[in-house]
């Protein structure tokens, strides 16, 4: 496969800019594309759509993007609110007018005044960080936050019966919703099967992009800033990797002074301690005798049965925090995050309060009450 490296901005235009655009050939539809290293995503080609457009994840460096097609390639560099514009050719015949393209970064540190806008939230005995929030203004709903996706998302239950809403039009760009004193508009709802215990959906981290979201467990208060000039020292800070919509930090497992160094998804939707992702465990040797705590069956959000054995992991690393005799699920299927990283649950990120900096992509962690609670997972039960 070639090559072609694009380092500029082309113009954005394909009517003014066709005949310079550059080409690549393909003889199927099915596409993929990598950002960075080896994030892959999935595409389909679709001449019928003009132009069809990749937004990369957010990042705050230039980062290469990588296209292959099933017969030729094309490799571009793209920086913060620039796009790359391509053809690919389709069996000789198709022009597929394609863009890569990266948004500009939100940053709401210059707004004034400053806004730091203080939301309660119950955290369940599920571990699930359950608010209040309205929809279109006059549909009352118990939603989850959930930083392990984005955007906003209903089960369809709750669409059907608590809502205005019909599953036909949910996907429409144009609902409001409010969750204390904030408020977006022109939204989608994305239906699922299944949220969090006792809630009707959740919301993601990208609804706070730009801003800072402070966590206290102690108190059971969300605070959401434009601003925050000081951060206690206490906390243990972890530099963000934005990676297929999502975030995730650095953290460390060890078993018998053997440490295991890897990159972990910041999901607390997830409501159990750490998921490990099996291509990872295989790739670093991971330890495959440990003591099996338990045997269950977990529903993934579209109600799908996942068997998961749960095994003693002698230390989690966590920035200036260690945390002891760990049990973490193994699962017998791929990673449901869709790509190679471990998932850091709320089990385990309950324990510390939370600072999640969009501004500077910070996570910053400080021990907590909860800290010392004995895991829901420790406690031996046959499946």
């Amino acid at each position: 496969m070639k090559y072609l490296f694009l380092c500029i901005l082309l113009a954005p235009s394909f009517v003014v800019a066709q005949k310079r655009l550059p080409v690549i050939k393909a003889n199927s539809p099915k596409a993929f594309i990598i950002e960075g290293e080896d994030d892959r995503r999935n595409w389909h080609l679709n001449p019928e759509t003009n132009p069809d457009v990749y937004t990369v994840t957010k990042s705050v460096k230039a980062k290469w993007i990588k296209f292959y097609t099933d017969i030729d390639s094309i490799k571009v560099k793209i920086k913060q609110g620039e796009q790359v514009d391509f053809i690919v050719l389709l069996n000789g015949k198709d022009t597929c007018y394609t863009r890569i393209e990266s948004q500009s970064i939100k940053d709401y540190s210059q707004q004034r005044p400053e806004t730091h806008d203080t939301i309660p939230f119950t955290l369940t005995e599920f571990n699930n960080i359950k608010v209040k929030a309205i929809l279109n203004k006059v549909d009352t709903l118990d939603l989850k936050f959930d930083s392990g996706t984005t955007g906003l998302l209903l089960t369809e239950d709750a669409i059907k019966n608590k809502t205005h809403v019909s599953l036909s039009q949910s996907l429409k760009a144009d609902k409001t919703l409010q969750i204390g004193n904030l408020t977006w508009d022109s939204l989608p709802v994305y239906p699922v099967v299944l949220s969090g215990q006792g809630t009707d959906g959740r919301f993601g981290w990208d609804l706070f992009d730009g801003k800072i979201v402070e966590i206290d467990y102690d108190k059971n208060i969300f605070i959401v800033h434009s601003r925050l000039s000081k951060i206690d020292k206490q906390y243990s800070r972890f530099d963000i990797e934005y990676t297929h919509t999502l975030f995730c930090i650095q953290a460390e497992l060890q078993v018998k002074d053997k440490k295991y160094r890897n990159r972990f998804l910041f999901d607390n939707g997830y409501q159990r301690t750490i998921m490990l992702d099996t291509v990872l465990m295989q790739e670093q040797n991971y330890p495959k005798d440990l003591e099996v705590i338990k045997k269950v069956i977990l529903k993934n959000g579209q109600g799908k049965e996942v068997p998961v054995l749960t095994v003693n992991n002698e230390r989690l690393n966590l920035g200036k925090e260690v945390l002891l005799n760990i049990p973490v699920q193994l699962l017998a299927t791929a990673n449901p995050a869709r790509f190679k990283t471990h998932i850091l649950g709320n089990e385990v990120l309950k324990r510390f309060n939370t600072i999640l900096d969009f501004q500077k992509n910070y996570v910053y962690l400080k021990p907590n009450t909860l800290i010392n609670q004995p895991y829901q997972e420790a406690k031996k039960k046959d499946s």
